[in-house]
């Protein structure tokens, strides 16, 4: 393949639009030596082969993004290089134009083409009457929604008719039916139940294309004769999901049963998937993934990423803290572009891959991580100029000590604790660490550890939250505390847990 690691200004690259089945061409505006970075913009271009030669595109205009809310911009923005595997150079053009942008992103304008393409193919005065009614004020009455202050029909402007959910300021009647929506503009739909209605309606209406679900009690869901671009399901008890062509965005949250199975168009190929570390399990049919997201993890094995997701190009990964196993699995990704790591631990710099180990790899983020890891990354990856690096928030043992292994991490988010029963208890946790450790002497940690006791006491009264895990938990935490401390000093201890736990 041609060498596009240092473009020019007036190159023209074709690259593939998968989820159309297409190809289409971007122009460098400009390049900026210093940083990187070049101003590129997609030409207004789609089509089924490559040109054989550049002057095939020449004359073509820059393609102007308006869909949905957008008003009308090009899609042009400021990236980082090395250009991307998978575009292809195929000449220059003239640069004609404004060559400068104040937008900044990645290389995958493939999204946003299928988007406005997509818009394009829909039926004018469906695109016209949404356009006009993003600013109307002209008001709407829908049957089936009821004033809960007034008691008489829910009467509101249709530029605000744009989102409906089952738990707004309306009251919503046992004849409501989701049709009554035609004379909205929706194009997003938030339920917290079942209803039978829902996929017709989806089916029907073009311009729905964001759908958040939970409480469904489905073992299936077939969304695939639906226009949804974006989904988040509640997948508690599910076994099947069934996906549109169109889907980009995937938001999976809830205990699915084991295995769930996926349907998805090139098995997830163009989809960004979005999962929840605490619930993380192994998911049949998206192996093509292009974008993973998982938030909330508390222990992962790369390894179960490479079985389930082996051709994931963008990984990003956010621990609670966490721990994360088995690092140097990452180099057998060889579709992996782009890596974000944050607050994950438990790895040391030898299990690093190197940047030569790396088949694609021309991202790195590296955010709340082992101080080893960042120092050796600075160092290693600062001399690959392929792959652009940030190091960010390097932790010490220190920090770990307070934060991962804080036995009462995993209160952040546990039904039945309050957020703010979690970060005082936390903060509590952390305090009494660092006194701890300078304190001297038993009688100095057992005033340490009373104090945090109090704080749990006192929280608890008020919240009333404490049950067995939780008791067992704060027991794990004065332990860790006491460590060292005498059996005499210990057994002081015991009345006051006793008590902070009562």
């Amino acid at each position: 393949m041609t060498d596009v690691s240092a473009p020019v200004p007036g190159e023209v690259y074709v690259f593939p639009v998968e989820q159309i089945g297409k190809v289409a061409a971007c122009q460098v505006l400009a390049v900026d030596d210093e940083h990187r970075t070049v101003t590129v913009t997609v030409l207004d271009w789609v089509g089924d082969v490559i040109p054989e030669d550049v002057s095939m595109l020449a004359g073509v205009g820059r393609m102007v993004k308006n869909f949905m809310f957008w008003r009308g911009s090009e899609l042009t923005c400021n990236v980082s290089l090395p250009v991307p595997r998978g575009y292809r150079r195929v000449g220059v053009l003239p640069v004609t134009g404004d060559i400068e942008s104040n937008s900044y992103g990645g290389w995958d304008f493939d999204g946003e083409i299928a988007r406005q393409l997509w818009w394009d193919s829909l039926p004018k005065d469906v695109t016209a009457r949404f356009k006009a009614s993003v600013d109307s004020d002209e008001l709407v009455v829908t049957p089936g929604l009821v004033d809960p202050e007034t008691g008489g029909p829910f009467e509101t402007r249709l530029r605000w008719t744009t989102q409906f959910s089952d738990d707004a300021r309306y009251t919503i009647s046992d004849d409501f039916e989701l049709a009554s929506l035609r004379s909205w503009i929706v194009y997003q739909v938030a339920l917290h139940a079942w209803r039978d209605d829902l996929l017709g309606f989806l089916e029907d209406t073009p311009l729905a294309s964001d759908l958040r679900l939970s409480n469904h009690g489905q073992q299936v869901l077939d969304f695939s004769r639906t226009h949804l671009e974006r989904l988040s399901v509640d997948v508690t008890g599910l076994r099947r999901l069934v996906l549109p062509a169109t889907l980009s965005h995937l938001i999976l949250h809830g205990t699915p049963e084991e295995p769930l199975v996926v349907d998805a168009a090139g098995r997830g190929a163009w989809l960004w998937l979005y999962l929840d570390g605490s619930t993380y399990c192994g998911l049949q049919g998206l192996e093509n993934v292009s974008g993973l997201r998982i938030d909330r993890i508390r222990d992962l094995s790369m390894a179960g990423i490479r079985q389930h997701h082996p051709h994931a190009k963008h990984v990003m990964l956010f621990g609670a803290p966490g721990t994360l196993q088995d690092l140097p699995v990452l180099a057998a990704l060889p579709d992996l572009e782009s890596l974000w790591l944050c607050d994950l631990f438990g790895y040391t710099a030898h299990d690093f891959p190197r940047p030569d180990e790396f088949v694609s790899l021309n991202g790195l983020d590296l955010i709340s991580v082992p101080v080893d890891v960042a120092t050796w990354a600075r160092r290693v990856f600062a001399k690959a100029r392929q792959v652009e690096l940030s190091v960010r928030k390097p932790r010490k043992p220190e920090w770990l000590a307070e934060n991962l292994d804080n036995p009462l991490r995993h209160w952040d988010g546990r039904d039945g604790i309050p957020a703010t029963v979690s970060t005082k208890a936390s903060a509590a946790w952390r305090t009494a660490v660092k006194q701890v450790r300078t304190a001297t002497g038993d009688d100095a940690i057992v005033e340490v550890v009373k104090a945090f006791l109090g704080v749990i006491r006192a929280l608890n009264q008020k919240h009333a939250f404490l049950y067995t895990l939780e008791c067992d938990e704060v027991i794990d935490a004065v332990n860790a505390l006491t460590t060292g401390l005498s059996p005499e000093a210990q057994r002081a201890l015991d009345p006051l847990i006793e008590e902070a736990l009562d």
